[in-house]
C-alpha cells in the first residue's frame, strides 16, 4: 500500500528496533519520518516542527505518553496522534483516545494496517482543515458584518480563531457594553461544541443564597418549595459551553465551589448524595482586571489561573473610532427597518459628534443613542437628534480639572469643527495613557499590556502626545 502523500511522521517509541521497522515501512511507502525514544526528546522534536501524523507509544520513559499526548494536543489541536500499544495496554489506548488521541495501533502490528492508518489519519486531517478555513471564514464574516472592519476587529478574529477550537477556557476582559457576551457566543460558535447549548449565567444578578442553586440546580424535597427536581447551569450546559458573566462579582464561597467543578468534572445538585459527570466548556467575562481582583484579595488565584488558559481583552469603543460609524449606521439601519421608516443617515455634525463623544457605556449606550435618533428623526439625523451629553464622569482624568476647563484649551479661533474633533481625541487619548502610567507605577511594558498596544507604539504617543524623551 503506498502513501496518498509525502508527508512527515514521527515516530516515539522506547523499543529503537520497533522504530526502526515503522520507519522503514513508511519511508518506502513515501513518507519522511523521525524517531526518539523517551518523552523529553518527544517534546523537543515536536515544539521544532509539527508532523501529519505523531506514532506514540504508550509507555516510554519521562514524560510519559499522556504527558506527551497532551503537549502535542496544546501545541496542534489539529494533529492526529496514533498510539501504539501492547495487548496488555488497550485499556490505556481507550484512556488515551478519550483525552484526545485519534486512533490505536496494537503490538504486534500488520504493515498493511500501519499504512492503512497512517494515510486515513493525513486524508482526514487535510479534510479537517478544509472544514476549519470554513469555520475560520464563517467566523470572520460574521464578525465582520456586526463589529465593522478595524484593525481591533481584525485581532479579535485572530483571537477567536485561534482559541474556538481548543477547550482551553478563556477569560474576555473588556468594561461594559463591549460585547463580551457577542465575543463569547463566536467562539462557541466556531468550537467542535457549536451543536450543542450555549449557556449564559450573569453571576453579578444573582445573590450568593442563588448562585449554587442556579449552577448546580436541585432535587426534590432539598429545601422547603423544592417541589421538583430543577437542572442547574452546568447540567444544562454539558456537552456544550458555560458563558460566566461578570465572574468577579461571585462571592468568594461560591468560587471555591466552581472551583471544585473545573478540577472534578462533576457536579452535586443541592441535596443530592450521587454525583453527575459534566463536560462543559467554561468562559468568563469580566469588567475588572481579574488580576487586581486576586491583588486585592476579592477573586481566587487559584480559580484565575484555572480560567486563564486565554485572555480576550477587548478594547472600549472610544479607542476603536473605526468602527464608530460602521456601527451607528447597522444601528441606525436595523432601527429603520424594525420602525418601518424610510433610511435615514447622519448629518455631517451628526457624524462629528459621534466620533467626539467618549462613549462610556461603549456599544451598547452607541445602539441606544442611535435608537431613539432614528425614533425621532424625519429626514436625516442631525446633531441634536442624538441627544448627546458630555459629562465630567465619562472622562477618566487623573486630574482634577472640569470637563469644561478642559475643553476651552481645544477650541482655538479660527479652527474647523475637524480640526477641534482631532485635538480633543489627542487630549482624551493623552488623558487616558497618563492615567494608566499612573496606575502602573510608570511601568511603560504593563500600560502598553493593558492598553493592548504594543510598546513601540507607546513610546511614539508619549513624544507626540506629552512631547516627552522616552528611555
Amino acid at each position: 500500500m503506498k502513501a496518498i502523500d509525502s508527508g512527515y511522521v514521527l515516530i516515539i517509541d522506547d523499543d529503537k528496533d520497533i522504530c526502526d521497522v515503522l520507519a522503514h515501512l513508511l519511508e518506502r511507502a513515501g513518507y519522511h519520518t523521525q524517531q526518539g525514544y523517551d518523552g523529553a526528546t518527544a517534546i523537543k522534536l515536536l515544539s521544532q516542527r509539527e508532523p501529519d501524523v505523531l506514532l506514540l507509544d504508550s509507555v516510554i520513559p519521562e514524560p510519559n505518553g499522556m504527558a506527551v499526548l497532551a503537549k502535542a494536543r496544546v501545541l496542534y489541536p489539529q494533529l492526529r496522534v496514533i498510539i501504539i500499544t501492547g495487548t496488555a495496554g488497550i485499556l490505556g489506548a481507550v484512556c488515551a483516545i478519550k483525552a484526545g488521541a485519534w486512533d490505536y495501533l496494537p503490538k504486534p502490528f500488520d504493515n498493511n494496517r500501519v499504512l492503512e492508518l497512517v494515510n486515513r489519519a493525513v486524508l482526514t486531517r487535510e479534510k479537517k482543515c478544509d472544514a476549519n478555513d470554513k469555520v475560520s471564514k464563517d467566523t470572520s464574516d460574521r464578525i465582520l458584518a456586526i463589529m465593522g472592519n478595524s484593525s481591533e476587529t481584525q485581532r479579535i478574529i485572530k483571537d477567536i480563531v485561534r482559541v474556538a477550537q481548543t477547550d482551553f477556557s478563556v477569560i474576555i476582559q473588556g468594561e461594559t457594553g463591549t460585547g463580551k457576551e457577542l465575543i463569547a457566543k463566536n467562539i462557541h460558535l466556531a468550537s467542535r461544541r457549536a451543536a450543542a447549548d450555549f449557556i449564559p449565567i450573569d453571576c453579578g444578578a444573582m445573590s450568593e443564597s442563588l448562585i449554587e442553586n442556579e449552577l448546580f440546580g436541585h432535587e426534590k424535597g432539598s429545601y422547603t418549595g423544592a417541589d421538583h427536581v430543577c437542572v442547574g447551569k452546568f447540567e444544562a450546559a454539558n456537552g456544550g459551553t458555560l458563558f460566566l458573566d461578570e465572574i468577579a462579582n461571585m462571592s468568594l464561597s461560591a468560587q471555591a465551589k466552581l472551583l471544585r467543578v473545573i478540577q472534578e468534572r462533576v457536579i452535586y445538585r443541592i441535596g443530592a448524595i450521587k454525583s453527575i459527570p459534566v463536560n462543559v466548556r467554561l468562559l468568563a467575562a469580566s469588567n475588572e482586571d481579574l488580576l487586581e481582583a486576586v491583588v486585592n484579595g476579592t477573586f481566587r488565584e487559584d480559580l484565575y489561573y484555572r480560567l486563564n488558559e486565554y485572555v480576550i481583552r477587548l478594547q472600549p469603543l472610544r479607542n476603536r473610532h473605526e468602527d464608530i460609524l460602521f456601527l451607528a449606521h447597522r444601528f441606525l439601519t436595523e432601527t429603520c427597518i424594525e420602525l418601518g421608516k424610510a433610511p435615514l443617515d447622519f448629518s455631517v455634525t451628526a457624524k462629528e459628534a459621534l466620533l467626539r463623544y467618549p462613549w462610556p457605556g461603549n456599544v451598547r449606550e452607541l445602539r441606544t443613542v442611535i435608537r431613539r435618533a432614528a425614533l425621532v428623526s424625519d429626514i436625516a439625523v442631525g446633531i441634536d437628534d442624538l441627544g448627546l451629553v458630555i459629562r465630567e464622569s465619562v472622562l477618566p482624568s487623573p486630574t482634577k480639572k472640569n470637563y469644561p476647563d478642559l475643553m476651552q484649551n481645544f477650541y482655538p479661533e479660527g479652527a474647523t469643527l475637524r480640526e477641534i474633533t482631532q485635538l480633543n481625541i489627542d487630549e482624551i487619548e493623552r488623558i487616558i495613557i497618563q492615567d494608566t502610567l499612573k496606575k502602573t507605577g510608570n511601568n511603560k511594558a504593563e500600560a502598553a499590556r493593558r492598553l493592548n498596544i504594543d510598546y513601540k507604539t507607546l513610546r511614539a504617543k508619549l513624544k507626540k502626545i506629552n512631547n516627552l524623551e522616552v528611555k
